[in-house]
């Protein structure tokens, strides 16, 4: 079994290379069937690891042995559950493709296999040097698909993401090279790392504890280094959109946690990090109430979720960790539905300015109707998955901080009701309904579907994903 742990990564690469001996409207079968192939093989990588231990499925190879360099993919109870959440994103997203991808078709597939398995890369990499090879490749497949297939400003959005990319790229590999440099026995191996971490000297951690931190809270990102986002995904193809909250701005989220387990000296500044986030949270929902275009207050929801998943780590405790992990799972499934709605809303009426949508629901129920679902799951209503984490977020930032932990609460307060608002106003003026110029097609409608099914199982059968961790 320990080679679907290579599938499960490679495929996307090795089925890239077959998108130049097909014609270019085929090569959205060969994404399709290369996302579905994935998600079978990950399903199953993750029931082998529940039942046999997430320790028989280990992977590893000499790369560069003299440096410490090992190709190495590794499944653990934290990987395992961002595997599933990105799986289930590009599978979805694959789906759709052809409805909003029309030009330059094959290139379009080809970034969307380089992030597919790039991405996997990133959490199943046991290998920090690997880790930072599979981070860049995404990052920089995502620019181009903003740059090549985004809106009018599609351009300096790109730019715009492209730099703060950069910036937090840069941060994480001279972080990574503290540490490495620090080491006794100097290795990328990220379980050997852990093991040695006891031995680096203060200075090393503070520092590399100040570059990793900074990295990460750009990419999840969090208050004052969000302003990429907002741009990246209003001018972002529905698809790109899709894969970059669902999925990419997960590095960070799965960076910090892996901070953590390195660094020491982290959990000593956990309180201090686990406050800027509750503000980051809190600051992003009153920013989002004032927003007039639909992309861009759902763009704000994610710096709100990510903001209390990130909390939840930052609790480090077994109920905040398991549930800020579960938490961004939720938030990849529910916010990609968003976005896919968005999309759709957007493609039917040609425009996602919340004054000029009136009465949606007259033409177009059952977007409607998935987009409440969806607004509902995000504010994590009981039996959809978000339920699950932010009750276990909350319950460990109490047990870590008290009552000041749970003052984020605030945050989904009012990006709620502000939905809520929308979504009447938006959605059920039906007085006032204007006619769409074309309907989504019914591939919009299963790739909903199928998120909303997901959604509404984790929401009921957690304990598949939770029952490594010590609740």
């Amino acid at each position: 079994m320990i080679f679907a742990l290579l599938l499960i990564v490679f495929l996307p690469f090795l089925f890239a290379a077959l998108l130049f001996a097909v014609p270019e409207k085929a090569s959205f079968r060969i994404s399709q069937a290369s996302s579905l192939i994935v998600l079978i093989a990950s399903v199953i990588a993750a029931y082998v690891g529940l039942i046999q231990g997430f320790g028989a499925l280990t992977f590893q190879q000499n790369y560069l042995p003299a440096l410490g360099i090992s190709f190495t993919l590794e499944l653990t109870k934290y990987s395992n559950i961002f595997m599933i959440m990105s799986t289930i994103v590009l599978f979805a997203s694959a789906l759709v493709a052809p409805n909003f991808i029309k030009e330059s078709q094959r290139i379009y597939n080809l970034l969307f296999l380089l992030i597919s398995g790039s991405a996997l890369g990133v959490f199943l990499s046991g290998n920090l040097f690997f880790f930072y090879v599979f981070w860049e490749i995404a990052e920089v497949s995502m620019f181009f698909i903003i740059y090549i297939y985004g809106g009018y400003d599609r351009r300096y959005a790109a730019i715009k993401f492209i730099i703060y990319s950069l910036v937090a790229s840069l941060l994480l590999l001279v972080g990574i090279m503290v540490i490495y440099s620090g080491l006794p026995s100097q290795t990328f191996s990220i379980d050997s790392i852990i093991s040695q971490s006891g031995s680096l000297p203060l200075s090393t951690q503070l520092l590399a504890l100040f570059l990793l931190l900074f990295a990460f809270l750009i990419k999840i990102p969090s208050f004052p280094f969000h302003g990429w986002l907002p741009d990246a995904h209003t001018e972002a193809p529905t698809t790109g959109s899709m894969i970059l909250a669902g999925i990419l701005l997960k590095f960070g989220g799965y960076g910090l946690l892996l901070m953590f387990l390195i660094l020491p000296i982290a959990t000593g500044y956990a309180q201090y990090i686990a406050i800027l986030f509750a503000i980051s949270a809190i600051y992003s929902a009153m920013v989002a109430i004032r927003q007039t275009h639909l992309k861009r207050l759902i763009a704000y929801t994610s710096i709100i979720d990510m903001g209390i998943a990130s909390l939840g780590i930052a609790s480090v405790n077994e109920f905040g960790i398991a549930g800020g992990l579960y938490a961004m799972l939720s938030h990849g499934i529910v916010i990609s539905l968003l976005f896919l709605l968005v999309g759709s809303i957007d493609e039917s009426f040609r425009t996602m300015l919340i004054d000029k949508l009136k009465g949606i629901v007259k033409n177009l129920p059952g977007l409607t109707y998935a987009f409440l679902f969806g607004a509902f799951a995000l504010l994590g209503i009981p039996l959809t998955s978000g339920f699950i984490g932010d009750l276990l977020v909350f319950i460990g930032a109490y047990h870590a901080y008290g009552t000041i932990g749970i003052i984020p609460i605030a945050a989904i307060l009012i990006i709620g009701a502000f939905i809520f608002f929308v979504v009447e106003k938006s959605f059920f003026s039906a007085s006032k309904a204007i006619e769409p110029f074309s309907n989504p097609s019914t591939d919009v409608y299963y790739s909903a579907g199928f998120l909303i099914a997901v959604t509404i199982f984790l929401g009921i059968l957690p304990s598949l994903l939770l029952s490594p961790f010590a609740l």
